[in-house]
Parts: C-alpha cells; sequence; structure tokens
C-alpha cells in the first residue's frame, strides 16, 4: 500500500492517487478538491495505454483510493488516437475493455472510483474488483459533468470528518443526493449495492 508520509501524521491524512486519462482540468479540479480536504494526494498522468496498466497494476505500490478520471462508453475507457510508435494492443477501437482491465489490475485494498460514464456497469464493477480492490464505485450510465464533483465532494467530505462515515455510509450518503447521484453504483467483494428511486439502499 502507498503510505505517504502525511498518512502517519498526528492527525493523519488519506491518500489518494488520481489517473487522468482525459482532459487533466477535470482531474486538477479533483486534485485540489481533495487537498481542501486534508487529503495527501498524488497525480499520474496517463500519457498511452501502457501507463494506464501499470497505474492499475502496481500491487504493493497500490493507494489507498484510486481515482480515474477518463471518458468511457458501455464500461470502457476511451484512449483515442496514436502515433504508430505507441503500443495499442491493449485497445479495441480505441476504447480499453472491462476485460482488459480484469486481466492486468492488481490494487490490493484499493478503494477506485471511476468518473467515467457507464463505468458503474456490471462487467466494469466486476474487472476492477479483481486484482484484490476493496471496493469499487463508478455510474451505471452517461452522467454529467457537474455531478462527478458533487459525488465527491459528498464521498470525501464524509470520510475526512473528525468522527468519518465508513466506506459503505459515505457511498451512501454521495449516492442519495439526487437523480444523476443515484447512478453511482458500489461493489464490494460481498456484494453490489444501489441507491433506489425511493432513496433506499439496495443489494443488486
Amino acid at each position: 500500500m502507498w503510505s505517504p508520509v502525511d498518512t502517519t501524521f498526528f492527525s493523519p491524512k488519506l491518500s489518494a492517487a488520481i489517473a487522468a486519462v482525459a482532459d487533466s482540468s477535470e482531474a486538477g479540479f479533483m486534485r485540489e478538491m481533495l487537498e481542501q480536504l486534508n487529503m495527501s494526494v498524488l497525480l499520474h498522468k496517463v500519457g498511452t495505454p501502457d501507463d494506464f496498466l501499470k497505474v492499475i497494476g502496481q500491487t504493493e505500490n497500490a493507494p489507498q483510493f484510486l481515482l480515474i478520471s477518463a471518458h468511457g462508453d458501455e464500461g470502457g475507457l476511451e484512449f483515442g488516437e496514436y502515433m504508430e510508435e505507441i503500443d495499442v494492443s491493449s485497445l479495441e477501437d480505441e476504447v480499453m475493455l472491462p476485460s482488459t482491465i480484469g486481466n492486468a489490475i492488481c490494487l490490493p485494498g484499493t478503494v477506485i472510483i471511476s468518473a467515467a460514464c457507464t463505468g458503474g456497469v456490471e462487467s466494469a464493477g466486476k474487472a476492477f474488483l479483481q486484482g484484490g480492490a476493496l471496493a469499487y464505485i463508478g455510474a451505471d450510465d452517461y452522467v454529467s459533468g457537474i455531478a462527478i464533483p458533487l459525488f465527491l465532494m459528498h464521498f470525501f467530505y464524509k470520510l475526512t470528518k473528525e468522527d468519518p462515515y465508513t466506506l459503505e455510509e459515505a457511498w451512501e450518503h454521495a449516492a442519495s443526493y439526487d437523480e444523476e447521484s443515484r447512478m453511482f453504483r458500489l461493489y464490494t467483494q460481498e456484494a453490489t449495492y444501489k441507491i433506489d428511486d425511493n432513496g433506499l439502499k439496495v443489494k443488486i
């Protein structure tokens, strides 16, 4: 587990890494928001598909939290076009599919949160849990850009309070805000949860 010295302070900080696959402005906003919540944050500016595979295959260097800033479609992550010299064998039509992610991921004990549209569909949830992740959170449909930081603020605010919520409690709070927030599913090694139209947590 990646443990910056900040996690050993008198008032320990939570640590998080951000993998910026898409426009880095979203990732930069995420970083500033988490730092405002007194977290220790590392930003990975992913340049190629292989860079991303390195981030999700960190084994003993896995962060407490990994946020993925990317565009998504049908559970996959969109990478776009590259020059011929770049290895794109991990992509299919410029997209990294959940099956590829599942075969490469090794983030034991990490909580992974995807900002990508459709990142919370079942195929993506199951893929990101492989390799020992503690939990995975993603939206199961196309979510607006403003809904993502709103969810993250609600979620991490509750985790960084003096009397912090549990992971499941923080997710339930963040996913209960409005219709778009309810798109964010929680996948754990034991079960999958969502917030229904009545604002209630249900196992699916």
